[in-house]
């Protein structure tokens, strides 16, 4: 699929949230891990959600 293991030199913050990157023509496009992203997102107590 193209798809490689984040490099050495990729920020930390970003190989935190990254799931490796695509070479693309001379860009480096980094894929992200959707799980460790919504990691970041606080839960919200069903309780207290207000409804939109």
């Amino acid at each position: 699929d193209g798809r490689e293991d984040n490099p050495v030199n990729l920020d930390p913050r970003m190989a935190k949230l990254a799931g490796g990157v695509h070479r693309l023509d001379g860009q480096l496009m980094v894929v992200l891990d959707i799980d460790r992203v919504l990691e970041l997102v606080p839960k919200t107590d069903s309780r207290t959600a207000v409804a939109a």
